[in-house]
């Protein structure tokens, strides 16, 4: 289960936007299949969005791939959390959407310098 900042807490499917040492902390952001203000495939930087249309990669239904809030998870945690079933790793993405992702994230608002050079 994923916490929210409300409280609120629910099954996410998150994605890994670097590539760690054993010492650094895992970047992720989040994802929907709810609809947001943009629904046409690709990046939406402005918006903090990336949309995948349906049965594209991993994702069964369109998504709406979140950068407004980036996350950082300590390396430790993430590792206690798959251990214990609290998180599981389902794949990964092909490297075109992952590029196109990681592209879209440079030029959003939202995200810090720092944050940039976290980003594999």
């Amino acid at each position: 289960m994923f916490p929210f900042g409300d409280g609120g807490q629910s099954d996410k499917l998150l994605i890994v936007v670097n590539e760690p040492d054993s010492m650094s902390d895992w970047i992720v952001i989040k994802t929907t299949s709810k609809p947001k203000s943009q629904d046409t495939q690709g990046c939406h930087s402005p918006y903090s969005l990336y949309v995948l249309n349906a049965k594209e990669d991993l994702f069964p239904l369109k998504t709406w791939v979140q950068f407004k809030e980036i996350y950082h998870i300590p390396n430790i945690a993430l590792n206690a959390a798959t251990r214990y079933g609290e998180a599981k790793r389902i794949g990964n993405l092909n490297s075109q959407t992952i590029r196109a992702i990681l592209n879209c994230m440079k030029g959003s608002p939202d995200l810090s310098p720092a944050e940039l050079n976290l980003l594999r």
